[in-house]
C-alpha cells in the first residue's frame, strides 16, 4: 500500500511544477487514477507523457506498494 501524498511526491519529483491529482480507485490503497497536468507536456506525445509518469511510479510498482495506476496527462 502507498499513500496518496507519497504518490504525488513521486510524480512531482519527475515532473516538477506539475499539478497532480490522485484518486484511490478501489479504496485498498493499491489501485489509483492519477491525473498529471504540466506545461512540460506541451509538444510531447501521449506515450512519452505516460512513460514519464510510469517511470516515476516504477519503484513503488517494483516493491509492491502500487499494483495499478490509470494515468491521464494534460497541458494547462
Amino acid at each position: 500500500m502507498i499513500s496518496i501524498p507519497d504518490l504525488i511526491g513521486l510524480v512531482e519529483a519527475a515532473v516538477p511544477g506539475a499539478e497532480v491529482n490522485v484518486l484511490d480507485k478501489t479504496g485498498m490503497k493499491d489501485h489509483f487514477i492519477i491525473h498529471v497536468t504540466s506545461s512540460t507536456f506541451e509538444g510531447v506525445g501521449i506515450m512519452d507523457r505516460h512513460r514519464t509518469v510510469m517511470d516515476a511510479l516504477d519503484p513503488a510498482m517494483k516493491d509492491g506498494r502500487l499494483h495499478a495506476a490509470e494515468v491521464k496527462t494534460a497541458t494547462p
